[in-house]
């Protein structure tokens, strides 16, 4: 959704500048102000955009020229003017647009003739798409907006940072854009400000995205070739517009949902393309409302000139109301010199000429083209003339376009694995203009509020600027006070780039309960520094004091990455602590609690471990990374020592601080000194890098190996320990479709060498058995019992899991008005020595009100049904 907000936020803008001014103000023929209306002159490709009460200006040079007014509902005006040394005030009045009946063909099928023109305008998509190998403009960008509403357990808090409700923001920015397929963006900002939203320019990326092409920000488009089955079309009207008959074609959707759009485009007659688009967006909690305009910016050239775009947020006690308002000038374009451009030459001729220009085009094409392609340029040629296209016809051009618009196949070359970061280019001086430099180069006027944002800015600027102001943030970033002990705090040094995180004494996170050690809390300590050379430091610790056990622990950590482009990080850890036997994939600890104290489920099972332990992780080659660790540990057994509770619902006893079924001597006290090797493999697996630390990409469809290896030395600092565990796992995730996925995780282990174990050293499985789950992913099972299948014997276990937008419950009238809700199918299988094969299938629910996920499961063993279980799961 963010990335989607992004490509819409930043679709092309424009600005002008010369030593002429044409003002005025656009309105209807009531005098009612028209929002957002262009101002277009093709002869210079550049234009300009009205403010919310209609105003416009617009620098011009001496002379004549031919100004087009418009507008999404309003006849195009068009006005030749004659400037002089002198400004001129202009006034336009649009008249509301004259739309008729259009006379078409009544197909035998009886469908609306929307359809005939959807599937012209799909099938030219890719030509529209690459019709421009590369363009240059600048572009303007104002966004504005105001909190409606704040919960009021915050309105003090955001009082303090300056957001108060019905306060409006601004920000603005006016940047060099240049474009080259198929998607490379650089962008200069020459200047930027803002009134309260922050100054950071977003990179202009996704200009070159278009409602041809919507499904990389999660949108299925109505000109998408898949877009028949999700969406219906009216042909409402037509109108006339710039010399092209214009469909307004109706757009809604067949089912509800975050992914489709609803409104209207309107498409030009013959030639297929864009005229404008007039859509909106239900997206979770948010209504989303767009206005694009294109114009002929070369000849058969249209491209986006202008364009509007509103958005209302109303949830979790915010409300908040925004608009983005884009113009576009200096358009500089070239042509793809890749692609034939004659078929819309072809367009603007009568049937005799067009006849004859075909056959002479044909003769002449005869000398440098294969016959193959010659009935190519035919076979499209005849369907963009036919009159009753249906969907094959349509899917036959589409791929007879594509065709026609591949580059000549050369030798496949892989794509590159480092994914290159386009920096936006900040000028030096962009955030230094000022409000004269604005004044004269800001294309769309201000409205009166956002005139008043800018001026309460600007005084605040002057004090916040001041030395003696940056010298007490300084300080009070730094200074102490009573209530850091209580709430805690991180100090920043930005001159050294370090921070200093302490505890909270009434930081609720910072206690919990067990019955081993009864309440506990914990103090933990944190010290990072970092570099530009990628180059971080990180020392920790954690103090933690056991009330019932009446015992202080403490642990002591430290990280070094010496080397951000090969991810090496080298680490310690030591101290005593209490642990949970299943310490990697064991329940959380604030789940245990709350289970303990309102149930008497104390399902977690601790022994005390005091330990050292140093390791290492590097990238061997990309996508071969390699982790190492040594340990020596202390392992002593602990009992309970605590029974208290808050509700008792099934009048029982705690358990035993031993797993059940577990023997006992297992969990006695032993010494253990292991030493642990893993080697993980992703084939080309993609990363970019920044601040001289590489970045891998957190999704991709290759698969991932791994392998890992870890032995217990015996008669080494007195260990006991002689053990030795050999695993193989395999992990991949697929995207099977729109917004589908499909993951998958297969680990198979066996134990070489099992002679002497602690309960520790086995083999334990991720599972979450309370109704409730505060984490748990893929690799989770619901309905296992914690410990009972934890073994020391070869082991194979299973996770798939299937997400998509619209599965099964999806597509019931009751939840298909669900924007942000996805179903879930998932299926767990364990199997090992003495335990019947387990496995378990559920269905979900995930992303209920934004933070829940609910779920059904079954569990067997073997072919018998084992429980049924409901599954709650908050995503804070």
């Amino acid at each position: 959704m963010t990335k989607f907000y992004t490509f819409i936020l930043l679709f092309l803008v424009s600005l002008s500048g010369y030593s002429q001014q044409i003002s005025g103000k656009i309105t209807d023929l009531e005098g009612k102000p028209i929002p957002f209306a262009n101002i277009y002159i093709q002869e210079l490709a550049t234009g300009t955009t009205s403010n919310v009460d209609g105003e416009y200006h617009m620098d011009l040079a001496k002379g004549s020229w031919n100004l087009h007014y418009r507008y999404l509902g309003y006849q195009t005006k068009a006005v030749v003017v004659e400037m002089t040394e002198n400004d001129l005030t202009m006034d336009v009045a649009l008249a509301p647009q004259t739309y008729q009946l259009k006379e078409v063909k009544v197909l035998a099928s009886g469908e609306d003739p929307a359809y005939y023109v959807m599937r012209k305008a799909i099938a030219m998509g890719d030509y529209y798409t690459k019709q421009v190998s590369q363009y240059n403009n600048m572009v303007y960008l104002k966004g504005s907006g105001k909190v409606t509403s704040v919960p009021r357990l915050l309105k003090k808090q955001l009082a303090k940072e300056g957001i108060t409700p019905n306060k409006t923001f601004v920000t603005e920015n006016i940047s060099k854009i240049h474009f080259e397929l198929p998607d490379k963006v650089k962008e200069e900002v020459i200047s930027i400000r803002s009134s309260g939203l922050g100054e950071q320019a977003d990179p202009m990326q996704f200009i070159t995205a278009n409602l041809y092409n919507t499904k990389d920000e999660g949108f299925i488009s109505p000109l998408d070739k898949t877009a028949f089955a999700v969406y219906r079309f009216e042909l409402e009207s037509v109108f006339e517009d710039q010399g092209r008959m214009i469909n307004k074609i109706k757009v809604t959707p067949k089912r509800k949902g975050k992914d489709l759009f609803r409104g209207y485009l309107n498409i030009a007659e013959n030639y297929w393309n864009i005229h404008s688009a007039d859509l909106k967006l239900n997206l979770p909690m948010t209504d989303v409302h767009m206005h694009q305009l294109y114009a002929p910016v070369k000849e058969e050239v249209w491209m986006p000139v202008s364009f509007d775009f509103h958005i209302k947020f109303k949830g979790m006690g915010f409300g908040l109301e925004g608009m983005y308002v884009a113009s576009i000038k200096d358009y500089e374009i070239t042509l793809n010199p890749d692609l034939d451009h004659d078929y819309l030459k072809k367009l603007d001729i009568s049937k005799k000429q067009e006849e004859a220009q075909v056959a002479g085009l044909g003769k002449q094409e005869s000398k440098i083209l294969s016959a193959k392609e010659q009935k190519r340029k035919v076979e499209i040629q005849n369907l963009l003339e036919k009159d009753d296209m249906n969907n094959s016809d349509m899917r036959k051009l589409a791929r007879l376009m594509e065709k026609d618009t591949e580059k000549p196949k050369k030798e496949k070359v892989k794509e590159p694995l480092e994914i290159k970061i386009e920096k936006v280019k900040m000028a030096k001086d962009a955030k230094d203009k000022d409000s004269l430099y604005w004044a004269e180069m800001r294309p769309i006027p201000l409205s009166e509020d956002e005139k008043i944002s800018f001026e309460k800015k600007d005084s605040i600027e002057i004090v916040r600027n001041s030395p003696e102001y940056k010298d007490s943030v300084r300080i009070a970033n730094r200074k102490f006070k009573f209530k850091h002990i209580l709430f805690g705090k991180t100090y920043s040094y930005k001159e050294s780039n370090s921070r200093l995180s302490t505890p909270g004494l009434l930081s609720l996170d910072k206690i919990s309960y067990n019955t081993v050690q009864g309440f506990t809390f914990a103090a933990p300590f944190s010290y990072t520094k970092s570099d530009t050379l990628g180059h971080y430091f990180n020392m920790n610790s954690e103090l933690k004091y056991a009330f019932s056990r009446e015992h202080l622990d403490f642990i002591l950590g430290g990280v070094y990455r010496y080397n951000g482009l090969k991810r090496s990080y080298l680490g310690f850890k030591l101290g005593s602590k209490a642990v949970d036997f299943n310490e990697q994939t064991g329940i959380d600890p604030l789940l245990n609690a709350i289970s303990s104290l309102h149930f008497k489920d104390n399902y977690m099972k601790l022994y005390d471990k005091n330990f050292v332990s140093l390791w290492h992780n590097t990238d061997i080659a990309n996508g071969l990374r390699l982790s190492t660790a040594l340990e020596y540990a202390n392992r002593k057994q602990l009992f309970n020592t605590n029974s208290f509770y808050i509700t008792d619902p099934d009048d029982k006893d705690y358990t035993s601080n031993i797993p059940e079924g577990v023997d006992p001597l297992l969990v006695q006290d032993s010494k253990s000194v292991s030493f642990a090797a893993s080697l993980e493999f992703t084939p080309r697996h993609r990363y970019f890098i920044q601040k001289g630390v590489k970045r891998m990409t957190y999704f991709h469809q290759q698969p991932t190996f791994a392998i890992k290896y870890k032995q217990g030395f015996k008669d080494v600092l007195d260990s006991d320990a002689d053990y030795s565990l050999l695993q193989f796992s395999v992990k991949q995730e697929i995207e099977t479709g729109f917004n589908d996925r499909l993951s998958y995780i297969v680990k198979a282990g066996t134990f070489l060498k099992k002679d002497k174990m602690h309960f520790s050293d086995f083999k334990h499985f991720n599972t979450s058995k309370p109704t409730v789950m505060l984490d748990g992913g893929l690799s989770t099972f619901r309905l296992l019992d914690y410990y009972q299948h934890s073994t020391n014997e070869d082991y194979l276990e299973a996770h798939a899991q299937f997400e998509s937008d619209r599965f099964l419950l999806k597509r019931l009238p009751v939840l298909n008005n669900s924007l942000a809700i996805q179903e879930r199918l998932f299926v767990n299988y364990l199997s090992h020595k003495n335990k019947k094969n387990y496995w378990e299938v559920g269905y979900g629910l995930s992303q209920i009100f934004l933070m829940l996920d609910v779920e059904v499961v079954w569990s067997f063993d073997g072919k018998h049904h084992r429980d049924t279980g409901v599954k709650l799961k908050f995503n804070f």
